[in-house]
């Protein structure tokens, strides 16, 4: 009986089915199950998304100007207020919206100063984003569509759904499910079959050796910040998987119908974020070097314009948008956002310069934004990549490729660190191509990538559980005075001690210092003398440390983010934190909730049953593996066991 309960979550599936098919199975459901355990709540990305894919749905329209503005109705109510050419009437009073600039200046966003009667407002104070576009009287996200193009289907069953049981979805509780749920099965669903693809090119890479593939999938999926962005309603999985896919299909070798499939897909990244345009031509020339290196020029040809022309549907597609949305087939949102994201002189687009090499260190090795740091197996990437150089030197030139042109716009950037966020969120794609050569780690490394794997795991899943859009060193909250951005670590400052002591102390002492620090140069211009100031000192702290006990935002924000868990207090309706909820409030405290929560709430044990039922599954195909004979020693000792010591027949 016991080894039935230990089997049956894989062997319902098929009583014949082969271990590697049971891999990708037991990949899939754990990816689901992980990825839709946590929910990070709102923030400027994900809510300027979810207001386009409601305005799609539910309003029958691009602009988000009838999804952007919410005020609170009551307890839990919420009432959407339109705006209409930048401005917004709420009661009898109309506010302009402005853009806030770098000194707090406000510009209003429609270039037109507001009349004596009417006040300019900061965007934020009463539209749940900032990170928006306007244009021809209208707001959209400042980014490409294809995360709400891919979102669509999602919210649309949820949203009629929800009509036919007669429910309201501008009820606050119900507006974060459904943006939420519409992440989970977008986003989560997405990632959770990149998990399964990188599963198959790592197969191949091993020459159908399944554990390495089996753990390069794993490390692929929850070993990098591919794990806690999976949570979210961001663009970086999506586009990641999208390149990944049209990789696969085109490694594949087969006809025109897998060519044509990706081309659209890789068409698919390109209108989910404009930097993949480039790995897109890259593929491109891989599908004619590859096809060409048969023998076959002629078909070679004939396969790069079935790859056009999979091209040309999201091509069309987002010319149709930017004609809708901006006037012009060939605009970009970015274009027509607040002028404190550009940067003056002689830059590309005004957000772009020559890669900076001190960013280029911070983006590789250091605690704020180090991709080795955050995610130490991707140094067997590296290493499988040196691997690669002989029976795979086309695709390690492609992934190299890739990995580079993210890294390099990354470098190139002003706004190279991302904003609120827990690692180098922009580099997710390019730690993609980064994780599929970890095979060869796998292969001949194994006790060192095991490891290696078992410390980004940890760390990965420490973000996701405590909050991916961390504050530390970008968020005015989080940063002390004369302090450099990179030195802060939203790991070791942020997510561990939230997670071990429930409030991120090490930069919130800081903070305390820097208070202190303050008011004592402050006394000292009084004329207080040191053992006068002693008193007044020691009172000062006690008083901000007891604040923060008691998880109040005055006078510091960061002392009310609390732990162990789902710290970020922000809501989908929201421009900011606190901005309708209180701090210490029911809203703000379940604005971002993991699934065990719903047990064991604000507690360390809500991720115990998702580790329990990872467990069990993996127990599950464990068992299996040594029903079929996949190790002598049973389950998971398999992986060791199928460690080849020769070198790989393709070399």
């Amino acid at each position: 009986m016991a080894g039935a309960g230990r089997g049956a979550v894989l062997r319902h599936i098929s009583p014949h089915m082969s271990l590697q098919r049971r891999a990708e199975f037991f990949l899939f459901f754990v990816a689901m199950l992980a990825f839709g355990w946590f929910n990070q709540g709102g923030g400027w990305n994900q809510n300027a998304r979810f207001a386009e894919v409601r305005a799609i749905v539910d309003g029958g329209e691009l602009p988000i100007d009838n999804f952007f503005c919410y005020q609170r109705r009551g307890g839990k109510l919420l009432r959407r207020y339109p705006v209409i050419n930048g401005d917004v009437t709420i009661g009898t009073k109309t506010s302009r919206l402005s853009w806030v600039g770098e000194n707090g200046d406000l510009t209003p966003v429609n270039g037109v100063e507001p009349p004596v009667d009417m006040d300019g407002v900061p965007i934020d104070d009463l539209a749940c984003s900032g990170d928006v576009s306007y244009a021809r009287g209208h707001f959209h996200p400042n980014k490409p569509p294809g995360l709400s193009f891919v979102a669509v289907p999602a919210y649309f069953v949820i949203s009629h759904f929800e009509r036919l049981m007669h429910r309201n979805p501008d009820t606050w509780w119900l507006l974060e499910v459904n943006a939420w749920l519409t992440s989970v099965f977008s986003v989560g669903l997405i990632s959770a079959a990149g998990v399964v693809l990188a599963f198959r090119i790592a197969l191949r890479f091993s020459g159908g050796l399944t554990w390495p593939a089996f753990w390069t999938a794993v490390a692929f999926g929850f070993g990098t910040l591919f794990f806690p962005f999976s949570t979210l309603l961001f663009d970086h999985d999506v586009t990641a998987v999208f390149l990944v896919a049209a990789f696969y299909l085109l490694f594949l070798r087969e006809g025109a119908r897998f060519v044509f499939l990706a081309g659209l897909l890789a068409g698919m990244a390109a209108i989910t974020n404009y930097v993949a345009a480039v790995p897109v031509g890259f593929l491109g020339l891989y599908l004619l070097v590859t096809r060409w290196r048969e023998g076959r020029p002629v078909p070679a040809f004939r396969a790069a314009l079935w790859f056009g022309l999979g091209l040309l549907g999201p091509f069309l597609a987002i010319c149709a948008y930017n004609k809708a949305c901006y006037g012009s087939p060939f605009a970009l949102s970015n274009a027509f956002q607040n002028a404190a994201f550009t940067e003056k002189g002689p830059v590309f687009l005004g957000m772009f310069g020559v890669p900076d090499p001190a960013v280029a260190l911070v983006l590789l090795i250091s605690p704020f934004r180090g991709i080795f740091y955050g995610a130490p197996i991707l140094a067997m990437g590296v290493y499988g990549l040196w691997r690669m150089r002989r029976a795979f030197c086309a695709e390690m030139m492609l992934f190299i490729g890739i990995a580079l042109t993210f890294f390099l716009v990354n470098c190139s950037f002003f706004g190279w660190h991302a904003g609120f966020a827990c690692g180098p969120r922009y580099l997710i794609p390019a730690t993609a191509f980064l994780a599929l050569p970890c095979v060869y780690g796998f292969m001949k490394l194994p006790r060192i990538s095991g490891a290696l794997l078992a410390v980004s795991i940890g760390i990965n899943f420490l973000f996701a559980a405590t909050d991916a859009e961390s504050p530390a060193g970008v968020g005015a909250l989080a940063m002390a005075n004369n302090r450099q951005m990179y030195l802060y670590s939203p790991l070791t400052e942020y997510a561990l001690p939230l997670f071990l002591q429930g409030r991120a102390w090490p930069i919130l002492n800081l903070l305390i210092k820097d208070r202190l620090a303050d008011e004592r140069d402050q006394l000292t211009a009084e004329g207080m003398k040191p053992e006068a100031q002693k008193p007044i000192l020691e009172k000062l702290d006690a008083d901000l440390r007891q604040s923060i006990a008691a998880g109040s935002d005055d006078p510091l924000d960061l002392g009310s983010y609390a732990g162990p868990v789902s710290v970020n207090p922000t809501g989908v309706c929201e421009g900011g934190y606190y901005s309708l909820f209180d701090a210490g409030s029911p809203q703000a405290r379940w604005n971002s909730f993991n699934v065990g929560e719903f047990w064991f709430p604000e507690s360390r044990w809500s991720v115990v049953p998702l580790l329990a039922l990872v467990g069990l599954m993996g127990a599950g195909l464990a068992w299996e593996a040594a029903r079929a004979g996949a190790g002598r020693r049973g389950g998971l000792a398999a992986f060791a066991d199928g460690m080849p010591v020769e070198e790989i027949a393709a070399e």
